[in-house]
């Protein structure tokens, strides 16, 4: 059985990975952003499938109704981290880190609102 899923952002590292100008199949690191109606396939069925790609080191899942974020990375055996608003999260496939409140700029949910000081 051949799925093919789009997910909300991909980072791919092989540049073999040319076969298609549509898709890739040798990502590193997948984000998918979570809502109401994507939450179980990305939760479940996308991140099965997902993870069975040889390539891929870290799947993100990301909240838009509250700041938290999912990793899961290859390296800890697919054991989930959760990061919050003050945290900061390393990519170490791609050696980057991101703070969360940087992936949530300009995002108005409670969470984000209520760590956001306005500036008088």
């Amino acid at each position: 059985q051949n799925n093919f899923y789009y997910p909300d952002v991909m980072v791919v590292c092989d540049n073999n990975d040319k076969e298609s100008e549509f898709y890739k199949t040798k990502p590193t690191i997948i984000i998918e952003v979570l809502s109401p109606s994507t939450r179980r396939i990305d939760k479940t069925i996308k991140r099965l499938a997902y993870q069975a790609l040889p390539t891929l080191q870290e799947y993100v899942l990301i909240e838009q109704d509250k700041a938290e974020i999912e990793v899961f990375t290859r390296s800890s055996g697919w054991q989930a981290e959760y990061y919050y608003l003050g945290d900061s999260i390393s990519f170490a496939s791609i050696g980057v880190t991101v703070q969360v409140e940087d992936i949530y700029y300009q995002v108005n949910n409670d969470d984000v609102l209520a760590y956001v000081k306005p500036e008088n």
